[in-house]
């Protein structure tokens, strides 16, 4: 099961897309914080990342995003935000960018895309691996 860190300090919509994703099948763990979200990720791998830009604390969802794309360079990040817009900020090259409000089913979607990505990845890499032997 791929494993997606969702980070917003506004409880209802952590909420709201932790609920989206567990019912399209994915695993969630949740932070208020990217401090928190840190800790997280020093448990174990995650597979992606939906984060909202600002947060409380010195950090914001961009800086995430970038620690997230240089400790798992596969991972799928979405970042999304009703203040600022693409233009303004430097994501890593491999993350998506939504604006707020915006639409749950095509984050999912979105999820649900980067999971056949990984899966269709893994699996050319798996039969790499086996035909050269």
């Amino acid at each position: 099961m791929r494993k997606v860190l969702v980070v917003d300090d506004e409880v209802l919509i952590r909420m709201t897309v932790t609920d989206a994703l567990e019912d399209a099948g994915f695993e969630v763990i949740e932070a208020g914080t990217v401090d928190e979200a840190l800790d997280k990720i020093d448990d174990g791998t995650i597979h992606f990342l939906f984060t909202d830009i600002q947060m409380p604390g010195l950090l914001t969802g961009v800086d995430l995003a970038h620690e997230v794309a240089a400790r798992f360079p596969h991972a799928g990040i979405v970042v999304a935000s009703g203040r600022i817009t693409p233009g303004e900020i430097d994501l890593p090259s491999s993350a998506q960018f939504f604006s707020k409000p915006y639409d749950l089913d095509l984050i999912v979607a979105r999820f649900e895309s980067m999971s056949k990505s990984a899966d269709q990845r893994a699996s050319s890499s798996h039969v790499s691996e086996t035909s050269g032997r």
